[in-house]
């Protein structure tokens, strides 16, 4: 029986603890991350302390909390399990829900913004205390990129949907077929963030706006053909998945737009007003933006 690692563990306190060591690390090499806060939206001035004078970078962080599996159970026989080992966990992606969560994140990524997945790698509050306690939670968790599970779904030829990313200490892959995934090191990342900045050259504000911009672009999503042989219910199983189930992606568009113009309102500057518009969406959809500068 799967474990629901919600009953064991707090996602804000979680995610808490990971955007805690990621903007000390950051610091400690130089750089300036500032984080949103959600609070900011309810400042009579909305204002923050980016440097938008500066080059940077922004870095989106989706905390995920999936199950802790004690066996692997292959709902299709014709595909091999993983080599995975004990203890071991999963979460899904769903990258076929337009303006979804992992839609968003790789339009982001695909944008300029460094994006990761972190998951734990232990189920419990105790755990998670202990490695808080020791700055260790991000040694116990696992970072992966949008886009590497977007390659190995392509190279598999893999319709989007929904697909489960299965790790265990040491490997990630993504399934249905099972692929294996590389994942990040906060070292690389802040090493990344560090060449990037230097490279490109780009004030964070250029870089904030573009992300906020890719968030009403279309990305192309990918399903595979029906074959003649389906039945009328996959049929109409397809048809649904392949509407937007909610408000329509221009009424999204409206929606962010008029979001972006009442943050103007009461923002000390457009870029503010961007920053805490970008980060009031990722942060809707559970992530965390972090504005990250040079110092």
């Amino acid at each position: 029986m799967p474990l629901d690692l919600r009953q064991r563990l707090s996602e804000f306190s979680y995610g808490y603890g990971i955007t805690r060591e990621v903007q000390a690390h950051l610091e400690s090499i130089g750089l300036r991350p500032v984080p949103f806060l959600p609070s900011l939206l309810h400042e009579a001035e909305i204002g923050c302390d980016v440097h938008f004078d500066r080059p940077g970078v922004a870095l989106l962080i989706q905390f995920k909390l999936g199950q802790e599996l004690k066996q692997f159970r292959r709902s299709d026989t014709s595909k091999p399990a993983p080599a995975i080992e004990k203890p071991f966990w999963r979460f899904e992606v769903d990258t076929a829900e337009e303006d979804g969560q992992y839609d968003l994140l790789l339009k982001a990524e695909r944008a300029g913004a460094e994006v990761h997945y972190v998951a734990p790698r232990f189920a419990d509050w105790d755990r998670y205390a202990t490695a808080f306690q020791s700055n260790e939670v991000l040694d116990n968790s696992l970072l992966i990129k949008p886009s590497e599970i977007d390659t190995k779904l392509r190279a598999q030829g893999e319709s989007d949907g929904l697909h489960k990313v299965i790790y265990d200490t040491s490997r990630v892959y993504v399934c249905s077929t099972p692929k294996r995934v590389e994942e990040s090191r906060i070292e690389e990342i802040a090493r990344n963030l560090q060449v990037e900045m230097k490279e490109r050259e780009e004030l964070i504000s250029t870089a904030l706006k573009r992300v906020f911009d890719s968030f009403s672009q279309r990305r192309d999503i990918w399903r595979a053909p029906i074959e003649e042989s389906s039945t009328d219910f996959d049929r109409i199983l397809t048809q649904v998945q392949s509407e937007q189930i909610g408000r329509t992606p221009q009424q999204m568009v409206r929606a962010r737009n008029l979001r972006l113009e009442d943050l103007r309102r009461t923002a000390k500057t457009e870029n503010d007003a961007v920053f805490a518009a970008v980060g009031v969406e990722t942060w809707a959809a559970g992530s965390q933006l972090v504005a990250v500068t040079t110092d």
